[in-house]
């Protein structure tokens, strides 16, 4: 309870993934339904769909770790591209599933499956509601259509060295930052444009975040703000 701190509820989730692959950093997502709100959580191999109130387990939907590595932990979170729930797991594959209506959800309603280069490994993608947009460790930048899954351009080479922060998605400008310091800024839509290139001079693993017209980024020793 946020007022009191007590505990509302407690549910197990089972999941049969193997050695690492149950673990997941990853951050639940509510969305809204037919039948109402439910929180989304991606881990274990699994997709699942739980009640509010009551953490009980809605639904599940399989295919995170097909071939059931044992070295599949999650990193990125899950977000919705319209009625599109996105769920990315180790690089590949990314499974789309539709969550309109209001039956729970079972593999069927898997829209569709990215499983070639460019998918996420840490990094969160971003979407503005039609386009998805993914960044792989490497800084390889893809955009594709939520509702279909066509890859409007990429894996395209933005930013130099390795990516651990999330794509920043704001004012029609897609930010990224490797944790070497330099910040790409993209113009979100269906083609690749490269506005400007920046470089922090330090070390940076965090995501930016945005306020005001403001966007912070936080690395090891500063926390620096710029004004768009």
């Amino acid at each position: 309870d946020a007022k009191s701190g007590e505990l509302r509820w407690h549910a197990e989730r089972p999941t049969d993934a193997p050695r690492e692959s149950p673990d997941a950093y990853t951050t639940p997502l509510v969305i809204e339904r037919e039948g109402g709100a439910e929180l989304v959580i991606t881990g274990g191999d699994v997709v699942t769909g739980h009640a509010l109130d009551s953490g009980k387990e809605l639904w599940r939907v399989d295919g995170l770790n097909p071939r059931k590595a044992t070295n599949y932990r999650i990193v990125p979170s899950a977000v919705m591209v319209g009625d599109i729930l996105v769920a990315p797991t180790r690089e590949r594959p990314v499974l789309a599933i539709d969550t309109g209506g209001g039956e729970p959800l079972t593999d069927e309603d898997v829209r569709w499956r990215w499983d070639t280069r460019g998918g996420p490994d840490v990094p969160t993608p971003a979407s503005d509601g039609t386009h998805l947009y993914m960044v792989d460790d490497a800084g390889l930048v893809t955009c594709i259509l939520g509702a279909t899954g066509e890859a409007l351009w990429g894996p395209e080479r933005t930013v130099e060295g390795t990516v651990s922060s999330s794509p920043l998605l704001a004012d029609g400008k897609l930010y990224i930052t490797s944790e070497e310091g330099s910040v790409i800024t993209v113009r979100a839509g269906r083609t690749l444009e490269i506005l400007a290139r920046s470089d922090l001079g330090e070390e940076f693993m965090s995501t930016p975040a945005i306020s005001e017209g403001t966007i912070y980024f936080r690395s090891r020793g500063h926390l620096t703000a710029v004004g768009l």
